[in-house]
């Protein structure tokens, strides 16, 4: 009997082998690409809610909720009596924090935008201030303690009044800052921002003011961002990023919302030339001025990040100079959970350049090794535009349809109530992704993968040119995906066709950590009205993963005619 195999037999194994490989590498692809989005979604949650029995000097949820049991009993409008009793409840708190508040009275009109042109009213703000050892400027907390006529306004905005409350009780505890603290609740922002307007143009303290940070919601529960600065925001970001422990911003938000038409206090303060920050959070925007903003179906995990923002930001920049807070505005964005990026706005043009300069050299590498060409290029990028055309032309038909059979309370329940639209933004996802797999594998058939890629990458130089240009806060969601990828494409036409191209999606990965934020906020903040839009998002971001579509059906179809020729 022979110790050696037969050649039938050790090619049998060579094969196993290589099938072995095959799927072990066909595995990688969900893995990665769901491991991406895991890793994206991990930056858009809020720190755990602390109980009462925490440390003095540390924002307590627990105890704010106390005071926001209170404060959002029952909705309490400007001129109310309902208010009334809220504004001195207000008054007694600060009070017995041995505080010295004043009430500001004013009337005022509203000049903010058309839809408040016509609101007046007599407000009464109310404003203390707490002195510091060694003031350079006055940092001021602000938030709105006047509710809509429809809802208590637990979230919008008795959050932001009863995290002030517990932020002075645990400084307080910890000891004085260096800069004087002004404390503002503003009267009358839901009839047009009058609280602020009455105090940034009577005020005094206006003048004194070196910092804002402004707080208010847009749903019951979800991580609080901050969305919005001023301008020349670069000293600002950079200290926020150091001092905030579980900071979420990200400038695109903050460009879009430039463009706009909504309003909040920080309106006002910017308009006056104040540096500042506001933050927010969004989820369950089915109870944004409804009856059902009540504290008990707020998240506490919402008001605890709204504290540790307000809290941790006031101790930090009340101990530094405030004297010269403005620089060049910065790029800014999350990447792994909490961590933070940023960079000044004028490097967008040159990692754009980079870019650019990076698909020229890309694509002369790959005509070189004659892996690509300019018919191929066109024939990706129509491919790419085709998928994303497609995709959005048969969400928005089904989404219709959707809407067209359902009852108006549904509707509003699946828009809006985060727990019902989850399962409808899971299934676009899904139905999204099978039908961008579908439309790869047939529109790719007769086009090399590297050709495919190259056309993917196409579309995404011109995103990045485009918002480099017009959304320069927003460039970073296609600079880096873009430039990554080029990288991993370089790298697969040094190896044998289609040997390596199924690389592409651990070059991808930066994409859907990126993308899946965006994903997050369009569907909460925009609603799934939106679903057209979002469905094109999708096809976006999965196109830096296109060639490992094309990949699979070219490899079925070489193994087909190797088994066909095999004697």
């Amino acid at each position: 009997m022979s110790d050696q195999l037969s050649l039938p037999a050790i090619t049998n194994k060579h094969q196993t082998n290589k099938g072995l490989v095959k799927w072990i590498k066909y595995a990688i692809v969900p893995i990665v690409i769901i491991g991406s989005i895991l890793i994206g979604l991990l930056q858009i949650q809020a720190p755990r809610a602390v109980d009462s029995s925490a440390p003095l000097d540390v924002f307590s949820s627990a105890r704010a909720m106390e005071k926001l049991k209170v404060i959002a009993k029952e909705p309490h409008p400007l001129g109310t009596p309902a208010h009334d009793q809220v504004r001195d409840y207000l008054m007694s708190e600060l009070v017995s924090l041995g505080l010295s508040p004043e009430i500001q009275k004013a009337h005022v009109t509203s000049d903010v935008s058309s839809k408040f042109s016509e609101v007046s009213g007599t407000i009464e703000n109310i404003i203390t201030r707490i002195p510091g050892t060694d003031n350079s400027k006055a940092i001021m907390l602000a938030a709105h303690y006047d509710s809509t006529p429809n809802g208590p306004g637990a979230a919008d905005d008795g959050v932001g009044i009863a995290a002030m409350l517990e932020t002075i009780r645990a400084i307080q505890a910890s000891g004085p800052l260096k800069n004087d603290l002004i404390l503002l609740m503003t009267d009358g922002e839901e009839e047009g921002l009058l609280g602020a307007k009455a105090f940034m143009t009577e005020h005094p303290w206006a003048k004194d003011v070196g910092l804002v940070f402004n707080f208010e919601a847009r749903g019951n529960k979800g991580p609080s961002f901050m969305f919005e600065t001023s301008d020349q925001n670069g000293w600002i970001i950079k200290e926020f990023m150091k001092a905030a422990p579980y900071p979420i911003a990200y400038s695109l938000i903050y460009n879009v919302y430039k463009l706009m038409p909504n309003d909040t206090d920080l309106t006002i303060f910017r308009e006056k030339k104040l540096v500042g920050l506001n933050f927010a959070f969004a989820m369950g925007y089915n109870s944004y001025h409804k009856p059902m903003d009540t504290p008990e179906n707020l998240d506490p995990s919402s008001l605890q990040h709204q504290g540790e923002y307000m809290l941790s930001l006031t101790r930090h920049f009340g101990n530094l100079e405030l004297d010269e807070v403005k620089q060049e505005d910065r790029v800014y964005f999350n990447v792994f959970g909490w961590k933070m990026v940023s960079y000044p706005l004028s490097w967008v043009n040159w990692f754009t350049l980079f870019g650019v300069l990076l698909f020229v050299a890309t694509l002369c590498h790959g005509i070189y090794r004659r892996r690509m060409s300019l018919k191929g290029l066109a024939g990706g990028f129509l491919i790419t535009l085709l998928c994303s055309g497609v995709l959005f032309g048969v969400v928005t038909l089904l989404w219709s349809i959707l809407k067209s059979n359902v009852s108006k309370t549904q509707l509003v329940l699946i828009l809006k109530d985060p727990q019902v639209s989850i399962y409808y933004l899971i299934g676009l996802l899904v139905l999204s992704f099978i039908m961008i797999f579908l439309l790869i594998r047939w529109l790719s058939c007769y086009i090399r993968a590297e050709n495919v890629w190259i056309g993917a990458l196409l579309l995404w130089l011109l995103l990045c040119v485009g918002t480099t240009i017009y959304l320069p806060g927003g460039s970073y969601l296609f600079t880096w995906p873009f430039i990554f990828s080029l990288f991993g494409l370089n790298m697969s036409l040094i190896m044998r066709e289609g040997a390596w191209t199924w690389i592409s999606v651990l070059f991808a990965a930066p994409g859907f950590i990126l993308f899946t934020p965006i994903w997050y906020l369009v569907s909460v903040m925009m609603t799934l009205e939106l679903a057209g839009i979002l469905a094109v998002l999708v096809s976006i971001a999965f196109s830096l993963v296109f060639p490992v579509f094309c990949t699979l059906q070219k490899r079925d179809i070489r193994a087909t005619h190797d088994a066909m020729v095999q004697p």
